[in-house]
């Protein structure tokens, strides 16, 4: 099958050594969706910079396991149904918040 430079929705994604990290749930413009784990389930935002081959069925990144599994930015965001999600934003450092973000008024 002929490769393009979008993932697909339901495609496996697989990091640069070799690892399923999970499917391609939702792609935006600038970002897509892929979710791991089958009981407790993760999702992990990608920008994509981090693609490596892509074909229908199948990502590969040009990140490795243990940069997919490091500490980045975690937010919650909306879905396409409009459910909240918690996503870990793989490339994005992890953002601890200061002083005065923390105060309330």
């Amino acid at each position: 099958m002929m490769a393009t430079n979008t993932p697909h929705e339901g495609a496996e994604v697989y990091t640069s050594d070799g690892h399923k990290i999970g499917k391609v749930i939702e792609v935006l413009t600038n970002e897509f969706f892929v979710e791991e784990g089958t009981l407790i389930k993760h999702t992990r935002a990608f920008r994509y910079d981090a693609l490596g081959t892509v074909t229908p069925e199948r990502v590969t990144l040009t990140l490795d396991r243990d940069s997919v599994k490091g500490t980045w930015n975690e937010v919650t965001l909306q879905d396409k149904h409009g459910r909240d999600r918690h996503v870990i934003q793989v490339g994005v450092p992890h953002q601890i918040p200061t002083y005065d973000e923390l105060q309330t008024t």
